[in-house]
């Protein structure tokens, strides 16, 4: 299942990456006809109220938590754990696993000396790793899960 937000909307795009799914963010409306592929299924997040395409889903909320507990009935049948954290939150892209070696200099140096295992995007060369602000994001998205 593809995902698409509209402009006003990437912040949720970045959320949805997070919890792993296919999230496409996308900057101008002129855009929306080439992403929507009539034989595959997606899901068209937006605030705009207007001419909207089929499998629009209205989003109201300014707030990142109010928008994603209005797109959750949307998204929850696609939620797999072991998705979580494997898309590049700024380009949308697989991450990819690499060796440690290959990371250095590219990252802090506390952070090459202190971690084991790294990610990189192939698409935008973002390196990632699971410092402090993960197990932050699991604590939040449990909590969040199992409120909603």
């Amino acid at each position: 299942m593809k995902f698409i937000c509209d402009v006003m909307l990437g912040r949720l795009a970045r959320y949805l990456r997070i919890f792993g799914l296919d999230a496409i963010y996308i900057r101008k409306y002129e855009e929306i006809p080439h992403l929507l592929d009539k034989s595959k299924q997606y899901y068209f997040f937006t605030k705009r109220t207007k001419n909207l395409p089929e499998g629009s889903v209205l989003i109201k909320s300014d707030h990142i938590n109010e928008q994603l507990i209005e797109a959750l009935p949307f998204i929850k049948p696609f939620l797999e754990e072991k998705l979580f954290f494997s898309r590049c939150l700024e380009c949308n892209a697989i991450l990819k696993d690499v060796e440690k070696s290959d990371v250095e200099g590219l990252v802090p140096e506390y952070i090459f000396h202190t971690h084991v295992e790294f990610k990189k995007c192939p698409s935008c060369n973002k390196i990632y790793w699971a410092g402090s602000h993960i197990e932050h994001m699991e604590k939040w998205i449990d909590e969040f899960l199992n409120l909603h």
